[in-house]
């Protein structure tokens, strides 16, 4: 009797220990190093037999690797789920997985030292084993496509420098010249079985993008005339060029914003993403040409916008689109255009499709609220599943409840935007409102995972605040009217469509209209200065990352002058200097009284760390509690470890103090 009652207590004790510990797994936080250090698919390819899929996986850089940002890892998984098994590690990474014809070898780049001192194309079997180096590039290889027999590599590479100019630049004349340029980068095809090279694309256009064309004589390309980030987004065309080598030839003389091209498998169309007019923000609808003939918009006034495609066969394309706050995905067929939806509500957020031969089956990277982008795959028309789990710590974490709502702007437009509620929210209670505004303005924010070094959505909701993500007028997602909705007026209705969903979840209930943040980065930095400035009033707290200060000089200093013009403010700064200038968080700076952090790289170009500056001498003038942090060698966006985690503490910190009045916050 005793001993039972002895086993009892033994059970008791295992069950309380047990329930403290799922009930410690429960409450437990999100912290800015564990949201950095999440594993995240980026890319995906399935074997053209459709076994298996090879993909890329995101891990993090550990505290004792130095300064850097993460490495990406090549893995492999059956079509039917199961353990995946590991191909690369780091400190080598891997990136753009393909398959040769046969499924037999998996195919990427690499920069593998103890082989190349540049980026090569290398391969590896399904099996297993080392990796066997593919091309000799002389130059680093940006990007490849194999031939459909398998037995031709085409790869980008950048052209070499002159004797002369590295004689001169040895010497010290190394200087710039704006608007001149000595390389630019070009097609090249390696001979696999013979180990020759030689130059493809003879014109002097710079390549963005290589494709082949289905019996291999050809390759596809997109290229602009100039080697400049602008002219990567505004003026690239689609070309064709003999596989020998030889003069391209225009495919169509397209405008605005253009995406990569494909060949439909029995080569009788080419297809693309692209913009309908030159001021355009997105490559948002989907074109059809007949070499030769003229291009075909199959999404003419769609209230959404392609983000994806790939043809499923030489009849028809699958569509990957954003449609408000989700995804979707369309079979297309070409001859008249008919769209049927095949993929939506209740599944992931999917971007990219990779297709088998036959088409009828597809992977993809998804995400949803509770967890970051994984391997997706939809096998013979059925559902879309899920076959990897890289983060199972997220299992027993809670997060704040995630939805899409929707309310009427001041001028009768329907907005929509994601709303996550604190963990533990109890209704009637009201609680900090956090404002995320994303950046473009051609973005969207999903009803998926939302949660970054940048944008601490769910680390908020776990410390609770209420967080509301708007999709104003200017985003994707609702075609390409609503896109071009803030054209002439940045920063009027657009940031009135956030202030009347900041009033809509107010007048819900959920919120203390007193207790109000807003953040973003980039355009989301912009829109949150201007909010710190112009509508200082309604808010209590600042977070501006990367963002602009003064309109008037930002448009004279970023690497993008006409994207910003044309497709941002569809106005050219000389032509209209007093709206640009009434439209600069500066010009309103004697009305500031909201304390706000400002993030910046160092070396950002599209949006010069000047406006950092300009914003932060402006708020000290006027006393208004402000903290300035230059992150060293960093772009428009942060790339190392150690800045993408002190910026997030910083973010939370800021909060904090000045939404819940904590002087010394607990972040943990």
């Amino acid at each position: 009797m005793l001993q039972k009652r002895h086993a009892i207590r033994i059970i008791h004790s295992l069950l309380f220990f047990f329930c403290l510990s799922l009930a410690t797994l429960s409450a437990q936080k999100l912290t800015p190093e564990m949201v950095v250090d999440l594993k995240t698919v980026t890319s995906v390819a399935i074997q053209p037999q459709g076994e298996y899929v090879a993909f890329t996986l995101r891990v993090p850089r550990a505290d004792d690797e130095g300064r850097g940002g993460g490495y990406s890892e090549l893995w492999l998984i059956s079509t039917k789920g199961g353990t995946p098994k590991q191909f690369t590690s780091k400190p080598v990474s891997a990136s753009s997985p393909a398959w040769t014809p046969d499924g037999k070898t998996i195919t990427f780049l690499s920069h593998r030292e103890n082989y190349d001192k540049n980026t090569q194309v290398y391969a590896i079997s399904i099996n297993g084993g080392e990796a066997v180096q593919l091309s000799h590039a002389p130059r680093s290889v940006y990007s490849y496509a194999l031939s459909p027999d398998g037995t031709r590599l085409a790869y980008r590479m950048r052209d070499e420098a002159s004797a002369e100019v590295k004689k001169q630049m040895k010497l010290g004349f190394d200087q710039q010249v704006e608007d001149t340029w000595q390389t630019i980068t070009r097609v090249h095809i390696e001979n696999l079985q013979t180990g020759e090279s030689h130059l493809v694309t003879q014109d002097d256009l710079h390549v963005a993008a290589v494709s082949w064309s289905p019996d291999g004589e050809n390759i596809l390309f997109r290229a602009s005339e100039r080697p400049f980030t602008d002219d990567g987004y505004m003026f690239t065309d689609n070309y064709i060029v003999p596989a020998a080598g030889g003069k391209a030839t225009l495919v169509y003389d397209t405008e605005g914003k253009l995406g990569n091209p494909a060949y439909s498998p029995d080569g009788k169309y080419i297809a693309w993403l692209g913009a309908t007019s030159f001021n355009d923000p997105a490559t948002g609808s989907l074109f059809v040409i007949s070499p030769g003939g003229e291009p075909k918009n199959l999404m003419v006034d769609f209230p959404g916008t392609a983000v994806d495609f790939a043809w499923k066969n030489a009849g028809t394309i699958y569509l990957n689109t954003i449609e408000k706050t989700n995804t979707a995905l369309y079979e297309v067929t070409i001859s008249n255009g008919k769209m049927k939806k095949i993929v939506s509500g209740n599944q992931p957020i999917f971007r990219g499709l990779s297709v088998t031969t036959d088409g009828q089956s597809f992977t993809t990277t998804g995400n949803t609220a509770v967890h970051p982008n994984e391997v997706f795959i939809a096998m013979k028309g059925k559902a879309v599943t899920r076959l990897t789990d890289s983060n199972p710590e997220l299992a027993n974490m809670q997060f704040g409840k995630q939805e899409t709502i929707s309310w009427k702007a001041r001028d009768g437009w329907d907005i929509y935007g994601v709303l996550v509620k604190p963990v533990g929210y109890q209704e009637g209670q009201k609680y900090p409102l956090q404002v995320q505004i994303h950046g473009g303005p051609e973005s969207a924010y999903l009803d998926g995972w939302n949660t970054s070094y940048s944008t601490p959505v769910q680390m908020l909701a776990q410390r609770g605040y209420m967080v509301l993500m708007p999709n104003y007028r200017g985003s994707t997602g609702r075609g390409v009217a609503y896109s071009k909705g803030d054209h002439n007026d940045l920063m009027g209705e657009e940031m009135h469509d956030n202030l009347t969903g900041i009033d809509h979840v107010v007048a819900l209930g959920f919120v203390d209209e007193n207790r109000v943040g807003i953040g973003g980065g980039s355009y989301g930095g912009y829109t949150s200065a201007w909010a710190a400035t112009k509508h200082s009033e309604r808010f209590k707290a600042a977070v501006v990352f990367a963002g602009i200060a003064n309109q008037v000089s930002k448009a004279g200093v970023t690497d993008t002058p006409v994207e910003n013009a044309d497709v941002h403010w569809n106005v050219w700064l000389y032509d209209n200097m007093d709206l640009v200038w009434e439209r600069s968080p500066i010009k309103h700076i004697r009305n500031a009284q909201t304390p706000t952090l400002i993030g910046h790289g160092e070396r950002d170009l599209r949006v010069p760390t000047g406006q950092a500056f300009e914003l932060y001498r402006g708020l000290k003038h006027m006393n208004v509690p402000t903290e300035l942090v230059i992150y060293p060698r960093e772009p428009h966006g942060l790339r190392e470890r150690a800045h993408q985690i002190d910026f997030s503490r910083r973010v939370l910190g800021w909060y904090e103090k000045y939404l819940k009045g904590e002087s010394n916050p607990a972040l943990d």
